[in-house]
């Protein structure tokens, strides 16, 4: 779960290297949105970077 208003690539990466790897990171801030970068950055990861929807979305196909 990412708290941050607006997660950066910065942020993914940060979260990546403290937790180790993830399949999804949640940005649970209700009034901000993940940046194109960050997405882009969990994308070469190898994770999503979602809002709820998403999450829900994703968690309905599994």
């Amino acid at each position: 779960m990412i708290m941050e208003y607006e997660p950066t690539a910065d942020a993914i990466r940060t979260f990546w290297d403290q937790f180790g790897s993830i399949d999804v990171a949640w940005n649970i801030n209700p009034n901000g949105s993940p940046t194109q970068q960050a997405i882009n950055a969990g994308q070469e990861l190898g994770c999503k970077v979602v809002k709820w929807e998403e999450l829900k979305q994703l968690m309905r196909n599994r």
